[in-house]
């Protein structure tokens, strides 16, 4: 039986914050099988993420900080503002040994996939990922670093991108707009000499030749 429905019928309505959350069910064991009502109580979003980060702090559990990087999700909090949010390298071993050759279950898999059909993060999402991998590269030792990019590029050896990621890419990067491109292209053919064209628009003098040998901006001449 669902522990929120054994407290709602022991104990009644689960009650609402300000905001119109609902207030959570805390095991108080740590143990989310341990349904009895006296390991069960009843407390706010805030509340709850303050027990799980102070047991996280205090014990170093790594499920205590999924469940605070959870709570603080729900109450908009980015992750640099977890205290403590720290992992060892000794817990990244043992993680990283326990997940290695480990294959989901087919289906499980396929579950996955539908509920991630047409997925979308959220602005705050995305900065906050951004702010993240910021926190890491600053922080990160020269060792570290070393040890993830070597982990990346044996996981990208012999692999090849496709031609849609390449453009796809190729757009983000850019540092031309498509309508600059087509001037610029349009400069070459009137015969204006590539220095000119170079200040007019802030690049190398080999960027331009680039264009003209539609060797980038591919997407433009298909």
């Amino acid at each position: 039986m669902n522990y929120r429905k054994i407290w709602i019928t022991l104990k009644g309505e689960i009650p609402k914050d300000e905001f119109g959350r609902s207030y959570e069910i805390h095991h108080i064991d740590g143990n989310r099988k341990n349904n009895s009502i006296d390991n069960l109580m009843c407390v706010s979003i805030e509340e709850h993420y303050e027990i799980h980060n102070k047991q996280y702090l205090e014990k170093g559990n790594f499920k205590d900080l999924i469940a605070a990087r959870h709570l603080a999700g729900k109450m908009n909090k980015k992750v640099e503002q977890i205290s403590g949010y720290t992992i060892s390298d000794e817990t990244k071993d043992k993680i990283s040994k326990k997940l290695t050759g480990v294959k989901h279950n087919p289906d499980r898999v396929n579950r996955m996939k539908e509920k991630l059909k047409g997925f979308k993060w959220t602005k705050d999402d995305i900065e906050s990922r951004k702010m993240g991998i910021k926190k890491y590269y600053q922080e990160a030792s020269e060792k570290e670093l070393r040890k993830r990019w070597d982990k990346i590029s044996e996981a990208k050896k012999g692999k090849k991108q496709k031609e849609e990621t390449k453009e796809k890419l190729s757009k983000i990067n850019s540092k031309l707009t498509d309508e600059e491109v087509l001037k610029i292209d349009e400069e070459i053919k009137n015969g204006t000499r590539y220095k000119v064209i170079s200040e007019k628009f802030n690049i190398s003098q080999a960027q331009i030749t680039a264009i003209k040998q539609r060797k980038t901006y591919k997407w433009l001449w298909n």
